[in-house]
């Protein structure tokens, strides 16, 4: 097998296509890495003359030469990266033609707890976890719903996947926005309902430096504070498992957000990051979520701006 190449990976942008995947692309770091390929990675025909074209040709293909009948346990750094080749294309495939290739893969899978077990963590390197490069759950999920029901896997394998599935699946993109209670400052308790006013809701720590710069950028963007000022927005700011004396933390942040705390909300809703966007739509469902604090805002505008 050929050695492959120094791997470069970077940031790229938000793919909104409603013909693809719901994908949420990451800010990671440039990494270098150097592995020995699991098979000769195909290449999609020359004939193709689209991009989506050769994506769904490689949706359909990528695994044909991987023996998923052997018991042996394959390099998890090569399985790593062959998947990172085929999440890829997925930015651009249909979104009908991922679903099923990834069904077929799991499909297959089950058959093999072995292999099961390691493409779950290729998945969660690729998909979920802090150096993904692209973020998408609905894939994700396919693999989770996969290992929970393997009962070859021990159960304390599959624990934390299932706690991951349960989250996942309650805090889809698209999916009613939970309910939570959390804790003010003065030590009232809160409830959150999603309401007919877009919410941008933060959790974060007002210790950490990425939460202080993006609270200046929120509390300083004009238009947004416009529409907070006229009730078209609401802010929220949610610390999870909060700190004693956690309400001195948040003592300048603006009168106009809800500023709480929550010891469980990691159970509730998906809170990969520090900080995590969410934007709760006008509808009550979640428009977007792990964002950044500028999509968040521009999300959260553009529903005001549908509404006039």
């Amino acid at each position: 097998m050929d050695t492959l190449k120094t791997i470069m990976t970077s940031a790229c942008v938000l793919l909104t296509a409603p013909a693809m995947l719901t994908t949420t692309c990451t800010a990671s770091a440039q990494e270098q890495l150097t592995v020995q390929a699991l098979f000769e990675y195909p290449v999609a025909p020359e004939e193709l003359p689209t991009m989506t074209g050769k994506s769904n040709w490689l949706m359909q293909n990528f695994w044909n030469q991987l023996d998923f009948k052997s018991k042996e346990a394959v390099d998890q750094a090569a399985l790593n990266h062959a998947f990172k080749v085929y999440v890829t294309p997925m930015r651009w495939a249909d979104r009908d033609v991922s679903l099923s290739s990834v069904d077929n893969l799991v499909k297959q899978l089950q058959k093999n707890p072995t292999l099961l077990l390691q493409f779950t963590k290729a998945a969660e390197e690729n998909l979920y976890g802090p150096r993904a490069d692209v973020y998408i759950d609905e894939v994700y999920i396919k693999f989770l719903e996969g290992i929970v029901k393997q009962k070859k896997i021990s159960e304390l394998q599959r624990s934390r996947y299932e706690r991951q599935l349960k989250i996942l699946s309650g805090s889809l993109q698209g999916s009613p926005a939970p309910h939570f209670e959390f804790e003010r400052a003065d030590g009232t308790t809160g409830e959150y309902y999603p309401m007919s006013t877009p919410t941008i809701i933060e959790f974060g720590d007002p210790d950490c430096t990425d939460c202080q710069l993006d609270k200046l950028r929120l509390d300083t963007n004009l238009k947004l504070g416009d529409a907070i000022d006229k009730g078209k927005v609401n802010v929220m700011f949610i610390m999870p498992a909060p700190p004693e004396g956690w309400q001195e933390k948040v003592k300048g942040y603006p009168t106009k957000w809800v500023v709480g705390a929550s010891e469980d909300i990691d159970d509730i809703y998906d809170i990969r990051l520090t900080p995590t966007f969410y934007v709760i739509g006008d509808d009550g469902t979640i428009a977007a979520k792990n964002i950044t604090v500028d999509n968040a805002i521009n999300v959260a505008l553009s529903a005001v701006e549908a509404n006039h």
